[in-house]
């Protein structure tokens, strides 16, 4: 219901003044909402509208320039990386050439010594040389181990590829060489072995110089006073025989492959006269001297026929031992020039 807006008194719809204070009334105005025009239906098949809202451009953009930036992250971090391995694999490689470098100076003198080690000069003299070899051959060794050492800390699968080859050959060239100083490990027990054998040889060429000496001696008292005596000085000597014999054996058991036979008959020679000169005495001394006499008569060519000297040349036999080493030891040095050889041509190849 409408009120006048000067004194508020009630109106009928539609008065243009009011009936009270007479005063002129506005009808309010209704506010109207502005006329639609309706936009027809796209028609089918019609292209959506072309224009894009600017939130989703800016979140694809967004996007691009993240994935360009991880992407420029992983390439730098990735050519970092191949850079820090090469340059840790040329230090790696320098290393251990250099170990080898050191390797290749004490060999030089160590084939000189290997190779003039010479059984003649005398058992002490002898073993020095042997120690002074195996002294070099140790500190060989060491830098041999330092060598592989520095190879193996290489990430060969961060590198180019021809640093898989180039570092095979290194590594072929690292055996040959191990290969090598095992012989000349081996070479050094060897030549103890022999040492002790030639100590055992020595002491069996004395023990039947004596007995031969002995029993001259025993001969020479051949008269019927002196026959007791020389059955006594006899078996002095077949006493010193008997340790030439053990000598023998203990010989055979450290070299079983060395023929000693003539050694074995030798010493069998002399205890089998040994044997009769003491049946000699016994005859004499009983007083049967038909016997004795006829005895006499055998064993005079006899003892002349003993062999005076065992014919075994030790020095030869050591020296022939020596060289078969020598000739394996050389043999894995040349392979190992070989693959370092090879290794050298690809580095060339591949770098300026």
């Amino acid at each position: 219901m409408p009120f006048c807006k000067e004194c508020g008194k009630e109106l009928e719809e539609g008065d243009k003044f009011c009936k009270q204070c007479g005063s002129v009334q506005q009808p309010v105005a209704q506010p109207t909402a502005p006329p639609q025009t309706a936009q027809p239906p796209p028609a089918a098949g019609a292209a959506p509208s072309g224009k894009t809202p600017l939130y989703i451009l800016i979140g694809v953009l967004s996007f691009l320039v993240l994935a360009g930036v991880i992407v420029g992250i992983v390439f730098l971090v990735r050519g970092c990386s191949g850079d820090k391995a090469v340059e840790d694999a040329d230090k790696y490689v320098a290393e251990a050439l250099g170990q080898i470098d050191k390797v290749d100076e004490i060999e030089d003198d160590l084939i000189a010594e290997t190779k003039s080690l010479d059984f003649s000069v005398g058992t002490e003299q002898f073993q020095v040389e042997v120690k002074s070899i195996q002294k070099q051959l140790e500190d060989a060794t060491v830098k041999l181990d330092a060598a592989a050492a520095s190879l193996e800390k290489i990430d060969t699968p961060s590198l180019p590829d021809w640093w898989d080859e180039y570092i095979s050959l290194l590594e072929k060239a690292y055996a040959e060489k191990r290969k090598a100083y095992q012989e000349w490990d081996e070479f050094i027990t060897r030549m103890g072995e022999l040492d002790e054998f030639s100590q055992a040889y020595e002491e069996m060429v004395n023990a039947y110089s004596a007995a031969l000496n002995t029993l001259t001696s025993a001969i020479s008292q051949h008269n019927a006073a002196q026959y007791a005596a020389a059955k006594s000085t006899s078996s002095t000597a077949q006493g010193q025989l008997a340790q030439a014999t053990t000598q023998l054996q203990r010989l055979t058991q450290l070299e079983p492959s060395v023929d000693l036979s003539q050694v074995s008959a030798a010493i069998s020679q002399v205890w089998g006269f040994i044997s009769e000169f003491q049946r000699l005495c016994d005859l004499a001394i009983a007083g049967s001297w038909d016997a004795h006499n006829a005895l006499v008569d055998q064993l005079r060519p006899q003892f002349d026929s003993l062999p005076r000297t065992i014919s075994f040349d030790i020095a030869a036999w050591i020296a022939s031992i020596r060289d078969e080493y020598v000739a394996s030891i050389e043999d894995h040095l040349a392979k190992e020039a070989r693959f370092r050889n090879q290794a050298a041509e690809i580095w060339d190849e591949n770098n300026d």
